[in-house]
């Protein structure tokens, strides 16, 4: 209990969660930016837990390990569990057994390109393969695809498409990473845009790198296109140690989810365990109410 008091007032009460940061940064209206954001985010209407709202990402060496660390993600009731097969090493020759895995409808499958932060450097003529044989025949609930792979490899939009108007069908996330930068908030609109004509997706993802801390204000405003969007959803949020509060704070604005690690296997730069990032969301559940 005294654990989740220190939680609550380090991250729940806003100026102390503004303050946190806004001595990492050179922008002097940092703080009364954020508390404005935060008071926007407030009058967000949100049903449920938060928590509810967090994707773990897991990844294994082989199929033994992923499913190990699948069954230890369930164990604390996500709202999604990611499997990031690009961890797996000629995965090609493993199907079968990826087949075994439970497929509930809460399923993101995604093999990553390097480019966007993947595992495996592989060609891209064995990623493509790789990508249509994942939604041929492992009819994955939701795949997870890079927006650029979309444009440049039309056998992978098309097939994506075919699986959207199958009886169980497959949820398409669009997403697009930069792990250098944020770039202008102009242009991130047009990405999301851009995306939801193309590609009629159920999500669109656009994963910044936050530099300094105004790079989380810039994100967390592309929320405000989600009424354009409807019926995609938005999930935008900063990587790195600069980029946790949008992490936490993205879920207040829509999304229909942030993700987080299994404690020690973390994805991605910045990310918190599925465990801190529960009691933050229970505790800012907790704030908003």
């Amino acid at each position: 209990m005294e654990a989740e008091s220190k939680v609550k007032q380090k991250f729940c009460q806003h100026r102390v969660l503004v303050n946190l940061y806004y001595y990492s940064d050179s922008s002097g209206n940092a703080a009364e930016y954020s508390m404005t954001l935060l008071s926007h985010a407030a009058d967000v209407k949100i049903p449920g837990r938060l928590s509810d709202r967090i994707c773990v990402s897991v990844y294994g060496k082989n199929i033994s390990e992923l499913k190990r660390n699948v069954k230890r993600a369930m164990s604390v009731d996500p709202g999604y569990i990611e499997l990031r097969l690009d961890y797996i090493p000629a995965i090609l020759r493993r199907f079968v057994r990826l087949s075994e895995i439970d497929r509930p409808k809460n399923r993101i499958f995604t093999f990553r390109s390097y480019e966007e932060g993947g595992h495996s450097r592989i060609s891209d003529e064995s990623r493509i393969r790789i990508l249509l044989e994942i939604v041929s025949k492992l009819d994955p609930p939701i795949v997870d695809i890079e927006i650029e792979t979309l444009r440049l490899f039309p056998e992978v939009s098309d097939l994506v498409f075919k699986r959207l108007s199958f009886p169980a069908k497959t949820d398409l996330i669009a997403s697009s990473h930069n792990f250098q930068k944020t770039e202008d908030r102009d242009g991130l609109e047009d990405l999301v845009l851009g995306a939801v004509k193309k590609y009629s997706p159920r999500f669109v993802k656009v994963v910044r790198h936050a530099n300094e801390f105004s790079d989380n204000l810039v994100i967390l405003s592309l929320y405000k296109l989600r009424e354009r969007i409807k019926p995609t959803e938005l999930i935008a949020f900063c990587t790195g140690s600069l980029g946790v509060f949008s992490r936490i704070a993205c879920v207040s604005y829509g999304s229909p989810f942030t993700f987080a690690s299994l404690p020690g296997r973390e994805t991605a730069s910045g990310q918190l365990d599925v465990n801190d990032m529960k009691t933050l969301l229970d505790s800012w559940t907790v704030a908003r109410n």
